[in-house]
């Protein structure tokens, strides 16, 4: 799909979009990185929903539990797994009421992207879903003992080495059960749940529940891009992942990649001219979605538009918009499937990176 019909597209969604100019999808490779840069200084805000990680096991070998906890109030779900079985199974996402009073949820963005291969594909449609704001809210209320599942209202079958992945976010005015569920295609999910056993995790520890799974940063001085580049790096290990607990286990969690966690990051650009913001995927192979906003205006940007992921090569540049001065807002989230950290880099538009190499 070109530009022009991807912006009259989002129009249709309900987006106010800026210029259709300010979102260029440049790809700059092969030239390095800018090796003089100002690293940019940011405050870390966090807050909003508690989120329930799924992800370990990864590839599900075995029907049963692959993830459990307890929560209330504001919560997003986040999960990623792959039917790694010589059949046909059902995953599924179960809200259980465990009390004697009812407990009323309501499901407020339900981003489940569809099943399939090509996994960076898959992690990719679920943000592109998720970021979309054109959200159809529904609700209900769980007696004692009561379940609703959440990916369709009966689970989702997946097919042998096809992965799932999505987002949910809801919210509930009492505690309920939340399980993640792999199971029999022909399974009762309600019966199922209650005697299911909790699969352990694989190689790779990365499930859990965490607080606050909203991360601002929030850049303390504005951009001058006239006085050089300037460089801020995220879901790095030096940034700091989500730390949290193991609903399974009691057993402290952390989230490696900070998957589930929505980043936004706010900036203002300041100068006499242009500025050009760009996305580096330090770590590999990157597919996803963001949104940059201004002054109420948001547009959604594919990451990248005209093929499914950037990162071949390590000085992949991925030009997210040129800027005239204000003040901006980057939302994103780290994509199902992809690699982490990644770099944001703002400088003058028309930079010239022949001369540096890193």
């Amino acid at each position: 799909m070109n530009l022009k019909n991807t912006c009259l597209s989002l129009l249709a969604a309900g987006l106010l979009l800026m210029p259709c100019g300010a979102f260029a999808d440049e790809l700059i490779t092969g030239k390095g990185l800018p090796e003089n840069y100002i690293e940019v200084k940011a405050k870390k805000v966090t807050s909003g929903p508690t989120l329930i990680f799924s992800d370990s096991p990864e590839m599900v070998y075995k029907n049963g539990v692959l993830y459990r906890d307890t929560v209330s109030g504001d919560i997003r779900i986040f999960f990623h797994h792959v039917n790694a079985m010589d059949s046909n199974k059902k995953l599924a996402v179960l809200l259980t009421n465990e009390k004697m009073r009812p407990a009323a949820y309501e499901v407020t963005n339900s981003s489940i992207g569809r099943a399939g291969w090509h996994y960076l594909k898959v992690g990719k449609e679920t943000q592109q879903r998720y970021f979309d704001v054109d959200h159809k809210p529904y609700s209900g209320s769980l007696g004692m003992g009561d379940n609703a599942e959440l990916l369709t209202g009966s689970g989702y079958v997946l097919e042998p080495n096809q992965l799932l992945v999505g987002t949910i976010n809801l919210h509930t005015d009492r505690p309920v059960q939340v399980s993640v569920v792999m199971c029999d295609e022909n399974s009762d999910l309600e019966i199922y749940n209650g005697y299911a056993p909790v699969q352990p995790m694989d190689e790779h520890p990365l499930r859990g529940t965490f607080e606050k799974s909203d991360w601002a940063y929030n850049v303390k001085k504005p951009l001058n891009t006239d006085k050089g580049v300037y460089m801020l790096e995220l879901a790095s290990e030096e940034q700091g992942f989500a730390r949290g607990v193991d609903g399974t286990t009691g057993l402290d969690a952390v989230n490696y990649g900070n998957y589930g966690v929505v980043y936004a990051v706010n900036f203002t650009i300041s100068g006499t001219k242009p500025a050009a913001m760009y996305l580096n995927p330090l770590g590999g192979l990157f597919a996803g979605y963001g949104v940059l906003k201004k002054a109420g205006e948001q547009k959604l940007l594919p990451l990248p538009q005209d093929k499914v992921a950037v990162g071949d090569s390590y000085d992949d540049l991925l030009k997210l918009g040129t800027l005239v001065p204000g003040t901006y807002s980057f939302i994103w989230s780290p994509p199902g499937a992809s690699n982490l950290p990644i770099r944001l880099y703002w400088m003058q538009d028309g930079y010239q990176f022949n001369n540096e190499v890193k």
